[in-house]
């Protein structure tokens, strides 16, 4: 490097030159860069956004459901949807627009219109009338809360019901806009499910004008026997609210449909559908590369619908036949199942299926096996005890009237013809009361016979959950243990209360030998096949399941059996004439619980009856059981009809067996796809 004369160093002068132009160049890129960012960034992010790529989640069709012979009985049909998908950066007045513009577009479901939320309502209204909501609030209100939040819930307080009432005339509006608001961002939220054809039309044709609307592909549930086993099938809908939080955990969205109720509901995570996918371009309402989901799994239920359809038939005509009969409303269940599996093969009902896993009754002598079999267990009788029958007036007890003074009878003479008397002595000797001597009852002793009284009963499935394949079931009525005298009732089914389903698995209980089994509607979970005329791949299999063996030896429940031969098949048995030349040889048991029940619209106390029966067949090698139950039926001095229940067990069996010769064997066809 050159020096000066003075022997320093000095930069040449091209050198300070280019140090300059460089500084130059560097200031003109952080300038050009600070524009871009300041003062075009908005811009360019808005048209980043508008070529970037989105993907929204459809959902898939569900899983199918077969009968237990392959008959396809619940099925998907194609319809479009509506949907719209909320933005952030959209105004409330867009919202406002494209609602009003929808309605007059589709037609909103009434039921839907009525069952608005009132804070939805109230939050429309605060939208639509911001300066009437202003006022809802006072400048010290202002001034003394500082929380957003609660000067809102301030505002929706004062909204009044004349405020709300402006809204009469916008309901669908109003229902259109809390469904475009009630899903998350940048999602697509159903509006409207099952468009009409002209609805689809008139909406193609302005969605230029209705940004984030769009309509798709979607699948309803079709119910093949509509008529049939319609409520345990159950139903699809929107996740319920108290359940949000528990989908979303699982990889719901929010605007997904579930299955709310019964076998939809139960067996939710097998059917749901694997949802499929629609990318675009842009925010437009134009849709781009679309993947299908997948179908869910489909369920092969244990119902045999041939006989379902047979038994309701069964059901409906013995009922409407008894025209005048019944206090109230008519009312008769029957379930069907197969005691050495617990596959459910018939659930029926009058008009309502449900009752036979949510409506409890007195079940009255149809429990009498059980009280012979835990009499005999705990050893307070055995098989030469003996009893006269004959009416029993104990204090403070109505009095428990003999059948027709029976005389002298056993416990297969007790089970044949029905005995109270010495269902009631195995009662009073279990609580170590002693009939014609005692005049008191010993409280801890009659205490612990209700106990062992439950705890017998229990176990053949009475007044226990029966561990059915369904979201709830009802497990009777306990009525106490306040009054030793009902311990005597509740020895002859006329003090707690079961279900349908429990009657029933007592039955099969008694038929498989002890061994209670777990009721199943779902034999199978079986991959989804393309051709619905054949059967996937099976994922999961349902082995019958013990629940129990109940604690009583084998020989004093085959005394019961014998004693329930008797009943449909002995000389003197309370079903005889109802099973007279069957084909096939049953074992029961009837019942029937005297009740006391207000007639419907008065203040009248009606005495009555409820009819029962549990039975199984063949008796030697047991294939079906059966409980049926016929409550509030009018006595036969008052008019009613005796026999209902019974008559309805020999058809429904009937039918079984008849059913079964016509088509022996037949199991649904595989496929090895």
């Amino acid at each position: 490097m050159a020096k000066n004369k003075d022997g320093k160093n000095r930069i040449p002068f091209r050198l300070n030159l280019l140090f300059f132009a460089v500084f130059i160049l560097f200031s003109a890129l952080i300038l050009r860069l600070g524009f871009i960012q300041i003062v075009q960034g908005d811009e360019f992010e808005r048209e980043l956004e508008q070529t970037s790529s989105e993907t929204a989640r459809i959902d898939a069709p569900r899983g199918l459901m077969y009968d237990r012979n392959g008959e396809l009985i619940v099925d998907n049909e194609l319809v479009l949807s509506l949907t719209y998908t909320n933005e952030q950066d959209v105004s409330d007045n867009e919202r406002i627009r494209i609602a009003t513009e929808l309605s007059e577009l589709i037609e909103v479901d009434r039921e839907e219109i009525e069952n608005i939320p009132e804070r939805d309502k109230k939050d429309y209204w605060l939208v639509t009338h911001p300066d009437e909501a202003a006022e809802l609030l006072t400048q010290e209100d202002r001034n003394t809360i500082e929380d957003d939040d609660e000067l809102y819930d301030l505002q929706l307080e004062r909204i009044t019901e004349e405020q709300l009432d402006e809204l009469n005339e916008e309901l669908e509006i109003v229902a259109i806009w809390r469904e475009m608001t009630s899903g998350y961002y940048d999602s697509p939220q159903r509006i409207k499910k099952g468009l009409s054809r002209e609805e689809a039309h008139s909406i193609s044709e302005r969605l230029d004008n209705l940004s984030g609307v769009d309509i798709l592909r979607d699948a309803n549930r079709k119910y093949l026997y509509e008529d049939a086993f319609p409520r345990f099938f159950g139903r699809t809908g929107s996740i319920p609210r108290e359940n949000l939080d528990e989908y979303l955990a699982k990889g719901y969205d929010r605007s997904d449909e579930v299955g709310t109720s019964f076998l939809e509901e139960y067996y939710e995570e097998a059917l749901r559908g694997n949802k499929g996918e629609i990318s675009s371009d842009n925010k437009s309402n134009s849709s781009g590369e679309e993947s299908d989901g997948s179908r869910g799994n489909d369920l092969i239920l244990s119902v045999d619908m041939a006989l379902q359809q047979e038994v309701e038939t069964i059901i409906d005509e013995e009922v409407d036949s008894s025209t005048g009969s019944f206090i109230n409303d008519k009312e008769a269940y029957v379930v069907m199942m197969e005691p050495q599996t617990g596959e459910i093969l018939s659930v029926s009902g009058y008009s309502d299926h449900l009752g036979t896993v949510s409506s409890s009754f007195e079940m009255g002598s149809t429990v009498k096996p059980a009280t012979v079999m835990l009499g005999l267990q705990t050893g307070v009788i055995n098989q030469h005890s003996v009893v006269v029958d004959r009416t029993l007036n104990i204090p403070y007890t109505p009095p428990i009237s003999s059948v027709s003074n029976l005389g002298p009878v056993n416990y297969l003479t007790a089970l044949e013809r029905s005995s109270n008397v010495f269902m009631a002595h195995i009662a009073m000797e279990l609580a170590g009361y002693n009939y014609g001597v005692s005049q008191t009852w010993n409280t801890t002793e009659y205490n612990e016979a209700y106990d062992t009284f439950r705890y017998y009963y229990d176990q053949f499935g009475l007044g226990a959950e029966t561990g059915v394949d369904l979201p709830y079931e009802s497990t009777g009525i306990n009525g106490g243990n306040a009054s030793p005298g009902n311990l005597l009732y509740l020895s002859f089914g006329q003090f707690d209360t079961y279900t349908p389903m429990q009657l029933a698995q007592y039955a099969a209980t008694i038929a498989n030998d002890g061994y209670r089994m777990k009721p199943q509607f779902v034999k199978q979970i079986r991959e989804a096949s393309a051709d619905k005329s054949k059967l996937g791949a099976v994922r999961q299999q349902f082995e019958p399941t013990v629940m129990n063996k109940v604690n009583i030896n084998n020989e004093y429940i085959n005394m019961a059996q014998e004693g329930m031969w008797r009943v449909t098949n002995g000389s003197r048995g309370t079903a005889r004439s109802y099973f007279n030349n069957t084909e096939y040889v049953a074992a029961g048991k009837t019942g029937t619980a005297e009740i006391r029940i207000r007639q419907d619209g008065t203040d009248r106390v009606v005495e009555g009856n409820n009819q029962a029966f549990i039975g199984y067949a063949p008796y030697d090698d047991p294939e079906v059981a059966i409980g049926v139950i016929v409550p509030y039926v009018y006595t036969d001095s008052s008019g009613g009809t005796s026999g209902i229940a019974n008559t309805i067990a020999r058809r429904s069996l009937d039918a079984y067996f008849d059913l079964r010769k016509d088509r022996p064997n037949i199991e649904p066809e595989d496929t090895d796809e």
